[in-house]
């Protein structure tokens, strides 16, 4: 990206096929790689036209200075349930809602996350938020279950959980009409491995969790197409000597993008770090935020 925007007489005949760019200024900056600062960022008829350290140049736009504010990329969450009290399972106008929470929060980009229901209902639930997505209100929406193993459900609901008959799976990749962007499933249920190949070849990501698989029914699924990781560690079969398990096998191919949920509750710092060593670029952060998340202190439930 450019380090400054022209000005001078070259800007002067620019800004008449172009508007005058608005300029925010902060002390801070992440580009996106780096942290630094002070820096600012034109923008003209919503885009980025240019980023510099730094005083901004002159503009006859209007100049916002931020103070000692961050300056940064919105966020981009892959795996998120809802915010603000509304869950994206709820329909349209609750999903409108959470992602607007979301936003708010510095999260400009959120895929809408739906958490274990019967085939029907996650077809009709499809059905609602795919033209929030052609909108572009959503980036997509990610299935987390039914395909789950009873062993590691966590908060899903264990008596929607099944295997992925192939017919359930045809449906929902039908009604997901383009905007199904990932689904979540154990690989070792019956008829997972296959689901994994149809789910891939439809372009749809499949991510491995809520998974008792072995590290070689894990690295089968990978082979089949599976390319990431849901929420490492958490949910899934332990690590054993005799037995490296999924997360193993997960991290150490380089075709996997892994997941974690770094909140201080979740992993151990240590275990974060690790992590982050192994994982490399690959490494995800992701919020797996209920509808709860920014509504402040108080009881909220999950059903």
């Amino acid at each position: 990206m450019p380090a400054s925007v022209p000005h001078g007489p070259r800007a002067e005949q620019a800004s008449s096929a172009v508007a005058s760019p608005s300029v925010l200024r902060a002390d801070r900056v992440h580009d996106g790689e780096r942290l630094g600062g002070p820096g600012w960022i034109a923008l003209a008829e919503g885009r980025v036209v240019a980023v510099g350290t730094g005083d901004p140049p002159r503009t006859r736009g209007p100049v916002h200075d931020l103070g000692d504010g961050l300056l940064a990329p919105g966020c981009v969450d892959v795996h998120c349930h809802g915010g603000g009290g509304h869950a994206f399972e709820s329909g349209a106008a609750a999903a409108r809602a959470a992602a607007a929470a979301h936003a708010r929060a510095g999260t400009t980009t959120v895929v809408a996350s739906l958490v274990t229901d019967h085939v029907d209902a996650l077809a009709a639930q499809l059905t609602a938020l795919t033209p929030l997505c052609a909108e572009g209100v959503l980036a997509g929406v990610h299935l987390e279950g039914p395909w789950l193993s009873p062993l590691h459900c966590g908060a899903h609901r264990s008596a929607s959980l099944r295997a992925p008959a192939p017919e359930d799976v045809a449906r929902i990749v039908e009604v997901g009409a383009g905007h199904l962007a990932m689904v979540t499933l154990a690989p070792e249920l019956p008829g997972a491995l296959d689901a994994v190949g149809r789910l891939a070849g439809a372009g749809v990501v499949v991510a491995i969790g809520h998974t008792d698989a072995s590290y070689e029914t894990t690295r089968a699924a990978i082979d089949a197409g599976a390319r990431m990781a849901t929420h490492l560690h958490n949910a899934c079969r332990p690590a054993h000597h005799r037995e490296p398990g999924p997360a193993v096998a997960l991290l150490e191919d380089p075709r996997v993008g892994i997941e974690t949920i770094v909140d201080g509750v979740h992993l151990h710092a240590a275990t974060v770090r690790r992590v982050a060593r192994e994982a490399g670029e690959r490494w995800i952060l992701v919020s797996d935020a209920m509808a709860a998340a920014g509504c402040g202190d108080g009881e909220f439930p999950l059903d």
